[in-house]
């Protein structure tokens, strides 16, 4: 297999415009910023071959996993972010009927126990809301009591994989059942959110998930797929040699906080936002908020692109999709950056596929677009013997 003639196979038209992007498991749960399935698609097909090991060291909510899955190719991905971490598992678990057949009898028991709520009578499970700043502000008090009674429910199913694909769904209607504006504008807003509401978002939720669970049960391989909460910057448990492919997209710099997107999901579910926010690559936080430069991002991205060139076998490539981004109104080539990055690490650059974002871009904040910043998929050769 000429490999390298395979690469340049791979055309803009075939990752950006062959079809759908939601099919199967793909729309689960919403994720800033994630790339289209096609792209690891491709890559895959064109650089990998059955029973491969393929590597997402920012894995986010599992897309790479979801795409290795249904072509029989086992997959690893990392992400910090507890939230991608828990919706890859969801996406990329084989479900079966009998499984999926505990799901209304479990809706029942929540909307059972919101209905004693509202008749003022006692419920049958003992259920907690969670404390934090402002929870009057974000939630309505009759959407908060619910939402505990739903997790409640949830978090004392026995059978660990459908306890992960029920937190999925509950996961994906916070911010619709908040007083958050959207998923993408961190702003309060009066919805008038009426009674039973988390149990119908709920419902409508999971009659959607069911049916694509099973489908994608149904078709995808029983390749291994595992999922670690950890940082790409130390990825020491992985062995040297022993990936086949990477294809990921670190965040882009000073473009997303996504402990910020996601940050009512983890108090819900009870994780801890502050470490997301501490550890985030690239956040705005750090480089908006707290006035880091390009250099903490460049020293990151070298840890991880050290940590790809440690574990991915000779010869193999890392296929990275990366933005340009503004810092205190300049703009960062992320081509020109990550390639300087890379070579010191051992990489060599044999592609380039590059388009315009400013089409694509959906933001918390509109400031941060900007009509001149591009999107790179670039394909990286690792050079090590």
């Amino acid at each position: 297999m000429d490999t390298e003639l395979n690469i340049k196979g791979i055309t803009f038209e075939k990752v950006k415009g062959s079809g759908a992007t939601t099919y199967l498991t793909h729309n689960f749960h919403t994720y800033p910023a994630k790339f289209i399935p096609q792209i690891p698609r491709a890559t895959i097909l064109s650089l990998t071959k059955e029973g491969d090991t393929i590597l997402d060291p920012f894995g986010g909510c599992g897309t790479t996993l979801v795409e290795a899955k249904l072509l029989n190719r086992n997959a690893i991905a990392v992400d910090i972010n507890p939230i991608g971490v828990l919706v890859s598992k969801a996406k990329t678990t084989i479900l079966i009927e009998d499984q999926i057949g505990k799901v209304n009898k479990i809706l029942g028991l929540i909307k059972e126990d919101t209905k004693n709520f509202y008749d003022k009578k006692q419920t049958k499970i003992n259920y907690v809301i969670p404390t934090f700043n402002n929870l009057d502000h974000w939630f309505d008090s009759n959407v908060a009591h619910e939402l505990a009674i739903a997790v409640g429910y949830i978090n004392k199913i026995s059978d660990k994989d459908l306890k992960n694909y029920l937190l999925t769904a509950f996961s994906s209607i916070i911010v619709e059942v908040s007083n958050q504006e959207s998923d993408t504008r961190f702003a309060a807003i009066k919805k008038e959110l009426k009674s039973f509401m988390v149990i119908e978002a709920l419902i409508s939720k999971l009659e959607k998930m069911n049916k694509r669970i099973l489908e994608f049960s149904n078709i995808a391989s029983n390749s291994k797929v595992n999922i670690f909460n950890g940082d790409a910057r130390n990825l020491n448990f992985l062995k040297d040699n022993s990936i086949d492919h990477v294809v990921t997209s670190p965040p882009y710099a000073n473009t997303y906080d996504y402990y910020l997107y996601h940050k009512f999901r983890m108090v819900w579910l009870g994780y801890n936002v502050k470490e997301v926010q501490d550890n985030e690559i690239g956040s705005r936080n750090r480089h908006s908020s707290k006035k880091e430069d390009i250099d903490t991002f460049e020293k990151d991205l070298d840890d991880c692109l050290r940590e790809i060139n440690r574990v991915l076998k000779p010869n193999k490539y890392a296929v990275i999709v990366i933005g340009d981004s503004v810092i205190r109104g300049k703009l960062i080539n992320a081509k020109i950056l990550l390639e300087k990055i890379a070579n010191k690490n051992n990489f060599k650059l044999v592609r380039t596929i590059s388009y315009n974002l400013s089409k694509n871009s959906r933001m918390f904040n509109p400031k941060f677009t900007n009509k001149d910043k591009e999107e790179h998929i670039m394909f990286f050769k690792n050079l090590k013997k």
